[in-house]
């Protein structure tokens, strides 16, 4: 078996400190670098700090986030809180384990590619039955559709490792001062696709040359219009999108704040017209996504928030 590479754990011990009370603190960054609590980490703890055997045994194994096992590269936590379970939580844990042929009495697949644990809540009811691989949430799951869950979740891993996510914040003294862009980016949202969205959002500003803020906020309480994007501009009422595509941010964005300069406005023109071209799915218009803040239900939900 290799060797453990101690170094982290004496860096950590150093960062953080030796004392007692620093056992939770030292368990936590060690588990989130080795993805579980190796003896050899722990007993090289022990001889760093004042925390004894006695004391690392006791708090890691009265929190349940803490492992004593290697984990898989990739953690399937299966959500069993009330909502989940009534819609068939277990029996899609089951599905996972026997896809992935996971043994009785094991968590982790031979090829130590997945784990798969049950979670209490993962906050998206609505959603339910829900499962999270790693950071990636998926919805209304059911025995069925667990292989395509997995294939899905893979594919999207292949993609994101060959396309590193290119940051295109706003530059210091450049914000358009013609309004901002709002996007829910609770954990309902980021299920249904407002994570995509958000970075297709970055994409669309980085094409036309518009520096508008995009503004994340949180759970928008209309789970069930996500992915929702807010345009706010000055001295008018909100104007609201739901269930945007990724597809479609560009589109929302020049209809609100137009293209800087003529080079831009020529070459953004040209791809248009390439992607209706030759995208094998049916363009619609994204008028067709907009919500009347004015229509009753909307206005005494949005009526007396404030931003």
């Amino acid at each position: 078996m290799e060797e453990l590479d101690l170094a982290f754990v004496e860096e950590t011990v150093k960062r953080v400190g030796s004392g007692k009370e620093k056992v939770l603190e030292l368990l936590q960054a060690i588990q989130g670098h080795y993805g579980y609590l190796p003896n050899e980490a722990l007993r090289r703890v022990c001889e760093l700090t004042e925390i004894t055997p006695a004391s690392i045994a006791g708090v890691s194994t009265f929190y349940d986030q803490f492992r004593h096992r290697p984990a898989g590269k990739h953690i399937i936590h299966v959500c069993i809180g009330t909502a989940c379970h009534v819609k068939g939580a277990e029996s899609v844990y089951d599905a996972f384990r026997t896809h992935l042929g996971i043994p009785e009495g094991e968590d982790t697949d031979a090829q130590k590619l997945f784990t798969v644990e049950r979670i209490a809540c993962l906050g998206c009811c609505t959603l339910a039955p829900a499962v999270q691989i790693d950071d990636v949430t998926y919805g209304h799951l059911t025995r069925e559709t667990v292989p395509q869950v997995l294939s899905d979740f893979l594919k999207h891993e292949q993609a994101r490792a060959a396309s590193p996510t290119k940051s295109h914040g706003l530059r210091k003294g450049k914000a358009d001062p013609r309004g901002e862009v709002r996007i829910g980016l609770g954990s309902c949202c980021v299920a249904r696709g407002s994570g995509k969205l958000h970075g297709a959002l970055q994409e669309a500003l980085a094409q036309t040359g518009l520096q508008v803020p995009v503004k994340r906020v949180g759970c928008v309480g209309m789970c069930h219009q996500t992915p929702l994007l807010e345009i706010v501009l000055p001295n008018q009422s909100s104007h609201l999108y739901a269930r945007v595509r990724p597809e479609d941010a560009k589109s929302i964005i020049q209809r609100h704040f137009g293209v800087r300069g003529p080079h831009r406005k020529l070459s953004n023109a040209v791809s248009t017209a390439l992607d209706r071209l030759l995208t094998d799915e049916k363009w619609e218009p994204v008028t067709r996504y907009s919500i009347h803040v004015r229509d009753q239900a909307v206005s005494d939900f949005l009526g007396r928030q404030i931003h």
